[in-house]
This record gives C-alpha cells, structure tokens and sequence, in this order.
C-alpha cells in the first residue's frame, strides 16, 4: 500500500478531496497513476453502466467527467 493510499480509502476519495479543492491537480495525478485498482464491475444490462466501485479505475473517469483532469492527465494515468 502507498502513502497516498493510506491518506485515502479509495479512489474516489481522491478525486473527491480534488473536487473539494484538498489536493491540487497534480498531486490528483500523481496519486490516481500510481493507485492499485480494484476491478470495474460492469453488466450487461443497460442501467448497469451507472454501477460504480469507488476504488476502481472508474474514479478516474468521473474525475474526467467533472473536468479535473484533461485528456493528456487521463492518458497519464490510464498509461
């Protein structure tokens, strides 16, 4: 476990503490690239796609969603 995942129970958090102005975008980065995933869980059913686990990669989506990061940050992150 690193020392951001420590500070923060789950992805989410993170983007959450960005969200609220806690973390700068940079540190929303660097920590979010080197965060340890759980798996997404997706269905096959059309409202499954509003499912979400907050310590999956899908914090980083809706980090993108709400404009926290840009592409160039998504695809650091992602990479």
């Amino acid at each position: 476990m690193s020392e951001s995942e420590s500070r923060f129970a789950t992805a989410m958090d993170v983007v959450r503490a960005a969200e609220r102005n806690r973390i700068s975008r940079e540190e929303l980065v660097s920590t979010l690239r080197s965060w340890t995933y759980e798996p997404q869980y997706k269905t096959t059913g059309l409202a499954d796609d509003w499912e979400a686990r907050p310590n999956s990669f899908d914090a980083v989506e809706y980090a993108f969603i709400l404009g926290l990061i840009d592409e160039d940050d998504y695809e650091l992150i992602s990479g």
